[in-house]
């Protein structure tokens, strides 16, 4: 499978608001940077540990849309990011091929695409083909490679 197969059936992206943060500025970056529209994300309120409130918001992708927006981050990144990405691979990825991108919120605000574990906007992109889930890791690395 070459990176000209790779196909997403969806993304699902999702992320955690806390009170403190302004919602409306977040969703603005990610529809500016990612192109994701604001209107298309669904909030559930929850409350965390302290019982702080917190907004969990989440938005499907469909197939086109899940493409399009790989495509736009994986030309944001940086090249330590993408090396970190590309040289460790498998811990971005499952069984099923489906790929997890974690991306830094703070950063996103000042129009900054970068990788990131805590804080983050999390992107599952599940891959349209699954005989063979392994294919996906050289597809991925031809993907991070064919955007610099």
């Amino acid at each position: 499978m070459s990176e000209g197969d790779l196909r997403f059936s969806a993304a699902e992206v999702d992320l955690l608001l806390h009170a403190t943060e302004d919602g409306g500025k977040v969703l603005q970056s990610i529809q500016d940077t990612l192109a994701v529209s604001s209107e298309r994300f669904s909030i559930l309120p929850t409350e965390g540990h302290y019982k702080n409130k917190i907004l969990l918001l989440k938005a499907t992708l469909a197939s086109q849309e899940a493409g399009y927006l790989v495509l736009k981050i994986m030309s944001h990144l940086n090249s330590s990011d993408r090396e970190r990405l590309s040289g460790s691979l498998h811990e971005y990825s499952d069984e099923k091929g489906n790929l997890y991108l974690r991306l830094n919120k703070q950063r996103l605000c000042h129009g900054k695409v970068s990788l990131s574990e805590t804080d983050a906007i999390r992107i599952r992109f599940k891959p349209v083909k699954r005989y063979r889930p392994s294919g996906n890791l050289e597809s991925y690395r031809g993907l991070i490679s064919s955007t610099e």
